[in-house]
């Protein structure tokens, strides 16, 4: 099924619903005030409403739903859903209040949908930063980029994400990571990896002994190694002691740079790309929030 048939079926389903909410005896069930396994709030509640006005308020309920989907995307799986191209979208991050963020959907991996979160396939960008260039993001959506750990906690926290792992490496091979949930904290647990889920894939579960560490960056050491791994690997990440994967080292560096254990540490890693899109029990609870507004 396609991206935007799913998301027409999501709205079906959405709609039916609230008929047969309106189809229940006043006597016997008021809409969604008693045990009707009624899901949504309805705005009209009035039990001396006339069938006419009833079916006028279904659809404009109708016209609602899929005019708030189309001009308030919350991700690239609805931003992108029309054209289904690559490419800079703007979506609604509503746990930070952010409306108009640009953000770099991905549409030619796996069915599409992804929100890229990082991207390194050169030098142009220095990834050896502090701990707020992490926390609010960095570099160029098209290009080498860092989405930003407190963007990254408000989309894992408030509906549940995904995460898929695109590597490369010099010879021009290439492998996939992919998590079936992908959850950070917030900042007063330093933005640990909470979890990941299910894996799948052909590069080996590199963020396994990664779980639940906090992030660390050269000037916030929250790894257990005996030194602060984000300053010898020149670069912010879930460390350990040190790490079998670490996506944010220096870029060309046979010692330092983009690692992935499960390949090789010999190997060069030369384009990586993390980007994660909501699950379908996320958009089963991203529908259903727009009937209550």
């Amino acid at each position: 099924m396609s991206r935007f048939n799913f998301i027409a079926v999501l709205n079906y389903f959405l709609i039916l619903q609230i008929r047969l909410s309106f189809s229940y005896d006043n006597d016997t069930c008021t809409v969604c005030k008693c045990d009707c396994n009624c899901t949504v709030k309805l705005a009209v509640e009035d039990e001396g409403m006339s069938e006419d006005q009833i079916v006028t308020t279904e659809a404009n309920i109708e016209e609602q739903i899929i005019a708030n989907r189309a001009t308030n995307p919350s991700s690239c799986m609805e931003a992108a859903a029309n054209s289904l191209n690559s490419g800079v979208y703007k979506i609604k991050l509503e746990k930070m209040n952010i409306t108009g963020l640009e953000v770099f959907c991905e549409e030619n991996v796996d069915s599409g949908g992804w929100l890229v979160i990082q991207r390194r396939q050169s030098n142009s960008v220095d990834f050896n930063r502090n701990w707020q260039d992490y926390k609010k993001g960095f570099g160029d959506l098209k290009g080498d980029y860092w989405f930003g750990l407190e963007q990254l906690h408000a989309l894992t926290s408030s509906c549940e994400q995904e995460l898929y792992i695109q590597l490369q490496i010099d010879s021009g091979e290439t492998y996939f990571v992919k998590y079936s949930e992908f959850v950070i904290a917030d900042e007063s647990e330093d933005y640990a990896l909470k979890n990941i889920g299910k894996y799948s894939g052909n590069a080996g579960n590199g963020l396994r002994t990664h779980l639940s560490m906090k992030f660390s960056t050269y000037d916030r050491d929250n790894d257990i190694y005996k030194d602060n791994c984000a300053m010898i690997f020149k670069g912010g990440w879930w460390f350990r002691s040190c790490y079998r994967s670490n996506l944010n080292g220096l870029y060309g560096d046979d010692k330092f740079g983009l690692k992935w254990v499960d390949i090789e540490r010999r190997e060069l890693i030369v384009f990586a790309q993390m980007m994660i899109r909501p699950t379908q029990n996320c958009w089963r609870q991203l529908m259903l929030s727009n009937l209550n507004r």
